[in-house]
């Protein structure tokens, strides 16, 4: 193994150790946000508030894949040690990213102003007051978080994803504190559940972003006089590629809590939202092992080590052993761990367990071969078979759903997800096979 292969291993293993240990500590903190949630909220109006969280990851996938092109684009110039490009896309993202989330408000308020939002969701007006508002509220908080929220994706490319995690978590914390200040305060307002939720990561963002470029990477610090137009067509070019799989991602995520408000109840939403929350700790957990490898798999394949990416992809495969062995055992005491943690206050089928446990697994399968794909810059497979699963969901969902309840929702997430699972681990063995064969 080369010098370099073994540095990249070395801080791959670093990085995976310390997100464990922070995102240790954020699952703990989401578990309690949860039943802690409830209580301020009561089940009809947190199902109301969960339907507001799918909304708002609209926002957080609405940046034209700046992020993630940023991120592919600044660890390419870092291996190719070019520290001025470095600088010049950190800018231009930057400032591309605050245009278009200006423009994201403006859309964003007007539609909501002019939207029957209480009819669509079938909420009641004499129970929730103000919904409209609070949702504009929060889209303007999200938007402003989103453009701060880019330094994550800088610490991303320079392959310490360890950082990003810290940010992260220190915005749930702070989240948490908030959220049980208001309950023991009796501030048992959605209003002000909102803003605990949006307004604390914008906190941490903004200190984050000033430290960052302040103290520890002045020399990437985003000014207007760095913006450089030809850098637009690198960020944009493999960006709006990531832009349209995660809005297809979205979709399928966000869509379902409006679909079982839509045809059941916001009472409804609850449980769904108990049950994914519980079953993707797993898809935290691997994220942890996979999120490191997609910047030093970029760095690999620019240097042509394609040798370490087919042992990064065996590893992933022993790991995904070990998730399905985790879901399984979940699936089985799913019943005694709704009850420590969400005690009577929500009832929660064990089928919806069962389904929700086979999606995510179906997900996590695929993230481990679709995050060295996207580190290889390599796409429009990826591009075609989540939109083709988006645009089937909608349907499908409320066929399936409408004859067997909520389960029904998840047997459409997993059907419409299984040919882009099989097709990642195709295209993933096509082209690393293609390139080994080239260098041979």
């Amino acid at each position: 193994m080369s010098d370099k292969s073994q540095e990249r291993s070395f801080l791959l293993r670093k990085n995976i150790f310390a997100s464990f240990l922070l995102k240790g500590w954020s699952a703990g903190v989401q578990l309690l946000l949860v039943p802690l949630t409830i209580a301020c909220l009561g089940n009809y109006v947190n199902g109301l508030w969960m339907v507001i969280a799918s909304m708002l990851m609209w926002i957080d996938n609405c940046d034209i894949g700046l992020g993630n092109g940023l991120r592919n684009c600044l660890a390419e110039s870092v291996a190719a040690g070019d520290e001025k490009g470095c600088k010049q896309y950190v800018s231009t993202a930057f400032i591309m990213l605050t245009f278009v989330m200006g423009i994201l408000i403006l859309i964003a308020t007007v539609i909501l102003l002019n939207i029957n939002v209480y009819g669509i969701l079938h909420i009641d007006a004499t129970r929730v007051s103000g919904f409209t508002e609070v949702l504009i509220a929060s889209v303007i908080v999200t938007c402003a978080t989103f453009i701060f929220k880019l330094t994550g994706n800088v610490y991303l490319g320079l392959q310490l994803p360890a950082i990003n995690n810290l940010i992260v978590t220190l915005g749930q914390t702070l989240t948490l504190c908030v959220v049980a200040v208001q309950y023991y305060m009796a501030c048992h307002s959605l209003l002000y559940v909102a803003l605990a939720y949006t307004l604390s990561p914008l906190l941490v963002n903004i200190i984050a972003f000033y430290y960052t470029f302040g103290k520890q990477y002045p020399c990437f610090r985003p000014s207007i006089a760095d913006f450089d137009k030809g850098k637009v067509h690198s960020l944009l070019n493999l960006g709006v590629k990531f832009f349209i799989i995660q809005i297809a991602g979205i979709v399928l995520f966000m869509s379902s809590s409006i679909i079982i408000s839509h045809l059941f109840s916001p009472d409804a939403v609850t449980p769904y939202q108990v049950a994914y929350r519980l079953f993707s700790l797993s898809l935290v957990v691997f994220m942890l092992v996979v999120t490191p490898f997609w910047s030093a798999t970029t760095d690999a394949y620019k240097r042509g080590d394609y040798a370490w990416i087919r042992t990064s992809q065996l590893k992933l495969r022993m790991i995904l052993v070990g998730i399905a062995i985790i879901l399984f055992l979940m699936v089985v005491t799913s019943k005694w761990i709704y009850r420590i943690w969400v005690g009577d206050m929500v009832d929660v089928p064990f089928t919806l367990s069962l389904y929700m446990a086979i999606y995510l697994f179906e997900i996590i399968f695929s993230q481990a071969y679709s995050f060295l794909l996207n580190g290889m810059g390599v796409l429009n497979l990826q591009l075609i078979m989540t939109s083709l699963a988006a645009l089937l969901f909608v349907p499908l969902a409320m066929l399936i759903g409408g004859r067997l309840g909520i389960e029904g929702i998840c047997i459409a997430l997993i059907i419409v997800n299984f040919p882009g699972t099989v097709a990642n681990v195709l295209q993933f063995n096509h082209v690393l096979s293609s390139c080994q064969k080239q260098t041979a």
